[in-house]
Parts: C-alpha cells; structure tokens; sequence
C-alpha cells in the first residue's frame, strides 16, 4: 500500500503535526477529515507565509477556514535560505520547487522545524464543532500535505515572511514563462494539417 499523505518528508512533517504517535489516544476526527482531502472536499485558495486559506464542503454545507501559521525567525529562515542556496548549487530542480527530501533533516539538526504543531496554529472556521482543532481544520491540513508532497517548496513559502513568490508556483501552476496563449498556436501548424 502506498501512502496518499505524506509521500515526501516534507510533506511528512506537516502529517506528523495532526496524527501524532505520542498522543495517548487516536483523534477520531482524522479519518473524517482525511475522507474530506481523499475526495476532493477541501480546497485550498492560499497557502503563503503565515497563512492557509481554504474551504471545506461537508455535509452539503461550505466551511471557509482560515490558519495562521507561525512563521520562521529571521536566524531560522537564514538557516533555510543557506541550506537551499547550497543544495541548489549541486541540484537543478529546487529552483522549480522540487525540494530534496535531506534537507529536512539538514533543518532538524539546525533546529528549523519544517512544520508548525497544530497547537502553535490559530485557526478559524464557523462550525460548531466543540473540538479544536476541528475536522475542517485538520482536512484543510492533511489538503496542504497533499500540496506539499506535490511542490515542497510551499513548505517553505507557508514558514518564511521573505520567501520569494516567484520562486515558488503552487501545484498545478506553471511559471508564467510556461504558459502560452491558445491564440499564440496555429491549429493547422499545431497538427501537421
């Protein structure tokens, strides 16, 4: 079986926020919620630093959830820019997002977190869920572990305030120097015809 959440140590770092293993008991809102994420439910609009904005569609009824997140001090967000700075002189592809997954554990041992715990996260949704954090706001977490396995560099651009959104195009998001206008293509020469 292949894992669907946290397939790269970034993403895996952010997992480890919401299913714990030195929680005494399970939250029995995480099957709920990565139901939620499995199906589509969950849709992110933001995720830059400091802040995930998303909504969640359960039960007929739209959850907009919002998370701030804390983000790296100056020293750390340092720490992070050298170590990337030095893995892109020996790897091409962190420039297009694609963070290897070493430099996690690089961070670790700087003492750089990757991930935020959710208790250090403030989060707001209209449910009246008495359980915090609520099933929106963990399916909204395990929708960003998704997008992380995706493109790590939002990891990066979720924790650092000087993260340059231009380096760091979400999932699905091609710089803009890849996209090409459909009017900019002759149909004829397209397809041979």
């Amino acid at each position: 079986m292949t894992a669907e959440f946290g397939v790269t140590a970034w993403g895996r770092a952010w997992l480890r926020t919401i299913e714990s293993v030195s929680v005494g008991a399970p939250n029995p809102a995480l099957p709920q919620a990565r139901s939620l994420a499995r199906n589509g439910a969950v849709g992110l609009a933001e995720v830059l630093a400091g802040r995930i904005q998303g909504k969640v569609l359960a039960k007929g009824r739209e959850f907009s959830v919002v998370i701030t997140v804390p983000t790296w001090t100056a020293a750390q967000a340092g720490r992070v820019r050298a170590a990337l700075e030095q893995a892109g002189a020996q790897d091409r592809r962190i420039g297009s997002g694609e963070f290897p997954d070493e430099l996690v554990a690089r961070l670790q041992d700087q003492d750089v977190a990757v991930a935020s715990g959710v208790e250090d996260c403030v989060a707001s949704c209209p449910c009246t869920g008495r359980r915090r954090p609520c099933v929106h706001h963990l399916a909204a977490i395990y929708c960003l572990v998704q997008r992380i396995d995706e493109v790590p560099s939002l990891a990066v651009r979720l924790r650092d305030l000087q993260a340059d959104a231009a380096d760091f195009d979400g999932p699905g998001q091609p710089a803009a120097a890849e996209w090409l206008p459909l009017t900019a293509l002759d149909p004829d020469g397209f397809y041979g015809v």
